[in-house]
């Protein structure tokens, strides 16, 4: 089937499934308001989410998963609690002449090991400090209607984040400034401490020592970073892309279309604020996905609002994990026939469900369109419905079914 004949003669002209969208961000973010991973909240959301998906779908479930909620930003306050402590030991070794700095070695490294573990690459080392909650994904499957020979997965993510206070106080610069500040006195903190263990030269290693409060606010200002006691909205991050993977099983239904042999299906996840824990639940709550025989692929849309920033993400996870480069290639030549060139990219910092797609094995790609400064409503108080962007989302919604159509024509190719 070709896409853009159907869309010519569709029952519904793209912008009201646009407004689909729109009406069901405003409705969740103003009944269910901010979506913390385990809570109430989210669960509700996903209820409403699950029964909107349901005229649209052969199947819709709702699958639960364990997850530590609190734990993958609070590397950031525990790091900057380890660096106080290790400048404040460093310091006293150096002031008296003993091996306290040998301490230090300890509480950077413990340090580091939560940076590295946590947000470098998304694993669980603060988990069992923290309570245990439930979190949920929903599954809509349109199957089809002959033998399943291909197997598309359009996902977007429900949960929302807790608010970033210096990207709403500061902005992007802002942000960035204490960010880079408190790297750079990790940096100092590790050759401070490697030169008070190894130099004999004791004035220096009390210079280096006390030159490490110079970095003490940087480090003080990340028990600040984020505000647990406040969690967005998560409007464009990411209502809109759970609306893309909605709206295509949506026009699909609407428009009577079910493949020979492709199967469809939306998957909303929960806890991706929290590293990327839903998707990773489903792939392995599914192996039977990656080892059925059928040629399976993963697009992930997160934050689609800002047209001018598509892209397409061909590494993700802070640049560590390789997407597939024929699913990027399948969906950036769906975006040239809706009209847009969507560059390819690589997320610097932070990381999109498609990562735990391509983890788990399953070829993906990450459909983004956020300005990646970041921008100032990126988990802020300012993500809320009456700031989307529908065209945006409208367009994110046709390069979805475009990357559908293509998909069940020819496959990878």
């Amino acid at each position: 089937m070709d896409f853009r004949t159907i869309l010519a003669s569709a029952k519904k002209p793209l912008s009201d499934y646009a407004q689909f969208a729109a009406e069901g961000i405003d409705h969740i973010c103003n009944t269910y308001g901010p979506r913390k991973c385990g809570g109430d909240a989210e669960k509700l959301a996903q209820d409403y989410l699950a029964n909107t998906l349901k005229p649209f779908a052969d199947s819709v479930s709702r699958e639960t998963f364990d997850v530590h909620p609190d734990a993958f930003m609070a590397f950031v306050p525990i790091a900057g609690g380890l660096l106080l402590a290790s400048t404040a030991a460093n310091i006293a070794g150096a002031l008296k002449k003993n091996k306290l700095a040998a301490a230090s070695v300890g509480l950077v490294g413990t340090a580091l090991g939560a940076l590295i573990g946590e947000f470098a690459l998304y694993k669980k080392p603060l988990d069992p400090l923290f309570p245990l909650a439930k979190s949920g994904n929903v599954i809509a499957v349109r199957k089809a209607k002959g033998e399943t020979k291909r197997r598309i997965i359009l996902s977007g993510h429900t949960d929302s984040a807790p608010e970033w206070t210096y990207t709403y106080k500061l902005g992007s610069k802002g942000v960035l400034t204490v960010a880079g500040y408190a790297v750079a006195g990790l940096a100092y903190d590790i050759a401070s401490t490697a030169v008070s263990l190894t130099s004999k030269n004791h004035k220096l290693k009390k210079g280096l020592a006390l030159g490490q409060l110079a970095f003490a606010p940087g480090f003080a200002a990340l028990f600040a970073f984020t505000n647990g006691k406040r969690y967005v909205d998560g409007a464009s991050d990411d209502l809109s892309g759970s609306y893309v993977a909605a709206s295509t099983l949506k026009f699909l239904s609407d428009n009577d279309i079910s493949f020979e042999n492709t199967e469809v299906i939306a998957l909303l996840t929960g806890g991706e604020e929290c590293g990327l824990r839903g998707a990773e639940a489903f792939f392995k709550a599914h192996p039977e996905l990656l080892s059925d025989g059928v040629e399976t692929v993963f697009v992930g849309f997160d934050t689609v609002r800002d047209e001018e920033f598509m892209e397409i993400y061909t590494n993700d996870l802070n640049g560590l994990v390789k997407n597939d480069p024929s699913v990027c290639a399948l969906v950036q030549n769906a975006a040239k026939q809706c009209g847009r060139d969507v560059p390819f990219g690589s997320i610097p910092l932070g990381s999109t469900d498609a990562a735990a797609a391509s983890r788990a094995g399953c070829k993906a790609a990450s459909f983004v369109a956020m300005d990646p400064a970041p921008a100032r409503y990126y988990h802020t108080r300012l993500d809320t419905a009456d700031n989307i962007m529908p065209a945006t989302i409208e367009k994110g919604i046709e390069i979805a079914l475009q990357t559908v159509f293509d998909f069940d024509e020819k496959g990878l190719g």
